[in-house]
């Protein structure tokens, strides 16, 4: 089984903010002087002399909601909001101690998106999540019952208990969309008749990046392979430059891009080349780290003249 690291959400959401913001200036920072005490709260209370800092139509971000102000009241340093803005969710867990950020240039809701668009997206292609286990056919069956998340089966090995020894097994086939009537999961692994009930065997099959909550929050954690911590941020920060995904080829033709229309659009195409290329240069060191297999192992079966 291949070495993991655990990373939070929060934290990918924190290395894709510095990435983005090294080359530009931070948002101004207000402080809090209470919470809102709801979700549903439209009056913010901010430290003195912060409200000043502020304008109606200004956006502010508390965590992942982004709210609208609509009101500023300098004297009494409230400023009354839109909870819930450009598509985010409004708390009521936000807290005295959260930063208060002014007109930010991404929002922290949007670049957890990216974050796990990359996981469900290019990671699950280049860099899949793999699961290794000793799993026996069904008594009597020429099957092994896989799991629902199951995705695909990379490779099959028999272990032999009495010699130890660990060969490939040929003539295996992964079977998917079966009527739940005839395997719960509707996923199985067809054997060949050599396999026996009590045959011991290894089998690698990918399945997809899963958080350890559900939607995730910031504080959700997920394994990642070894070598691969820092691809889901740098997908993050360069897909929150371009507004969508830049293939390798693309990539590779960028210098042929028209220069007024990606200054239209608000692309700037040096920094786009520079973080799309990154990425694609850590996918190949990752793949070499992780020694994924290419294809499905096959074996020439001797010719035999009768």
């Amino acid at each position: 089984m291949a070495t993991t690291t655990s990373v939070s959400l929060g934290d990918l959401i924190d290395e894709t903010m510095s990435r983005l913001y090294r080359h530009s200036e931070r948002p101004l920072q207000v402080t809090l002087s209470g919470a809102p005490s709801s979700a549903s709260s439209t009056s913010i209370n901010l430290a003195t002399g912060d409200a000043s800092k502020l304008s109606i139509t200004d956006v502010i971000e508390i965590n992942q909601e982004a709210m609208l102000i609509t009101a500023v009241n300098t004297s009494t340093d409230i400023v009354t909001v839109s909870r819930g803005y450009a598509g985010t969710t409004a708390s009521g867990d936000h807290v005295a101690t959260d930063p208060v950020l002014v007109q930010p240039g991404h929002l922290r809701a949007d670049v957890s998106r990216f974050v796990q668009r990359c996981l469900s997206g290019p990671m699950g292609v280049y860099l899949p999540s793999m699961t290794t286990e000793s799993k026996y056919r069904v008594a009597g069956k020429q099957y092994i019952e896989m799991p629902a998340t199951t995705q695909r089966v990379l490779s099959v090995r028999h272990l032999i208990s009495v010699t130890g020894r660990i060969i490939d097994v040929g003539g295996w086939q992964f079977e998917e969309d079966l009527p739940t009537g005839m395997v719960s999961t509707g996923k199985a692994l067809r054997v060949p008749s050599t396999v026996e009930d009590d045959d011991e065997l290894i089998v690698v099959y990918v399945t997809p990046y899963t958080w350890s909550v559900t939607p995730p929050t910031e504080a959700a954690t997920v394994s990642l392979p070894m070598a691969c911590e820092d691809l889901p941020s740098l997908y993050a920060a360069a897909y929150a430059i371009t507004g969508n995904e830049i293939t390798r080829l693309d990539l590779d033709q960028i210098e042929e891009w028209n220069q007024d229309a990606a200054v239209r659009q608000g692309f700037n195409v040096r920094l786009m080349r520079e973080l799309w290329g990154e990425f694609y240069r850590r996918i190949d060191e990752a793949k070499r780290v992780q020694n994924l297999p290419r294809v499905r192992p096959y074996r020439k079966m001797p010719h035999v003249i009768v």
